[in-house]
């Protein structure tokens, strides 16, 4: 009996083999005997293909000549994709069902991007070991982990599509990221960044001290999320959007916070916009328009370039590097240490939506004073 015909996937397999492939993306072989019935030759391909071809030697089911002649004239001159044909698969089979931040996909895309135009048109089991480490080499460390990372995830769909022999990203070293030195706000300069700072971005930061909430969620804080009979702030905070549990905030406002609220209310109202966050800009276009939830509401990125812009004229932190001078993100751990002196940490750890109070320490850590050290005599 001649063997059947098989699909282009399977074309390099022996005859009689079947393959079945689960959700989990795991091929698993079987083996069709004469009589129809099916055998497991279980999921390693090399040892699979042994196994056929000797119950085809022992059942005499070899094909003959021209059998095989016209299987290798339908066999394709190679199954491996280009990296960017396997980038593709990768993002539609896999990427496209993971949940990611907005802003986080920006950058994986970005990324991959990157990898396109080194790798695109250079077949999949072509790009070699060094050629990855070379790559990850010329970025920091911090860029460097976040590479090694997504190619890892690249390279395990190409191995378990056999289009890579094995996961070399693997095989790179891992970066090792320097000790990030801690270097924090102080009320006092604070209050020189404000006295130079537009009236908007003084209330902005405000908000962002006394709520200690995060950029992505001050910029979308509308009017309807304060309760000023009940003295209550309610807040979804986005950055647990894609936790299974996403972290809703209901909390009293402690009184600076009520009256930072009540300004950024009465702000926001004269400039007929919903969020307390706002401000008229200079001109608008239409790109700033799309880009923007309200003509008069301020981007995450807009709130963190003025900060800095304002932060560096102050000159508060001028003896730093750049890249030392705490942000605008830093506001919320002065605003932790601040709240956890006048209310307490548990206050704090609530407004904050902190699961644990070991994540509310990190962020007041390195706000204390040192203490003295204490000598007892008798």
């Amino acid at each position: 009996m001649s063997p059947r015909a098989r699909k282009v996937g399977n074309l390099d397999l022996p005859p009689h083999v079947e393959t079945d492939k689960k959700s989990n993306g795991q091929v698993y072989y079987r083996y069709v005997l004469p009589n129809g019935q099916r055998k497991s030759l279980g999921k390693d391909k090399s040892e699979a293909v042994k196994a056929a071809q000797a119950l085809n030697a022992a059942l005499d089911r070899n094909p003959d000549i021209v059998s095989r002649i016209l299987n290798n004239a339908k066999r394709p001159d190679t199954q491996i994709p280009n990296f960017e044909q396997g980038l593709n698969e990768f993002i539609k089979n896999r990427l496209s069902k993971k949940k990611y931040a907005n802003s986080t996909m920006e950058i994986i895309n970005a990324n991959l991007d990157k990898y396109r135009e080194m790798w695109a048109n250079t077949a999949c089991n072509e790009i070699t070991l060094n050629m990855i480490a070379v790559y990850l080499n010329n970025q920091t460390d911090y860029q460097a982990e976040k590479h090694r990372s997504l190619l890892i995830d690249i390279w395990k769909y190409f191995t378990a599509h056999e289009w890579a022999n094995e996961n070399i990203v693997e095989k790179t070293l891992k970066p090792i990221r320097p000790e990030k030195v801690k270097l924090r706000h102080s009320n006092e300069a604070i209050e020189k960044i404000k006295s130079v700072s537009p009236a908007w971005l003084c209330l902005a930061i405000d908000l962002a001290l006394h709520s200690v909430q995060r950029r992505a969620d001050l910029v979308v804080m509308e009017r309807s999320a304060i309760n000023i009979k009940d003295n209550t702030m309610t807040v979804l905070q986005h950055k647990s959007l894609n936790y299974d549990k996403p972290i809703f905030i209901e909390v009293d406002m402690h009184p600076e916070l009520r009256e930072t609220v009540l300004k950024c209310v009465e702000h926001s109202m004269q400039l007929r916009c919903p969020y307390l966050i706002s401000t008229r800009p200079d001109k608008i276009n239409e790109q700033t328009r799309t880009a923007k939830l309200h003509p008069f509401a301020v981007t995450e990125d807009h709130l963190t370039k003025q900060f800095k812009k304002y932060r560096d004229l102050a000159g508060v932190y001028d003896d730093l590097e750049p890249k030392q001078r705490p942000s605008l993100h830093d506001l919320r751990a002065l605003g932790l240490y601040n709240i956890t002196q006048q209310y307490g940490k548990k206050y704090a750890q609530a407004l904050a939506g902190h699961a644990t109070v070991k994540m509310t320490d990190h962020y007041i850590e390195g706000h204390e004073a040192p203490k003295p050290e204490k000598i007892s005599y008798r």
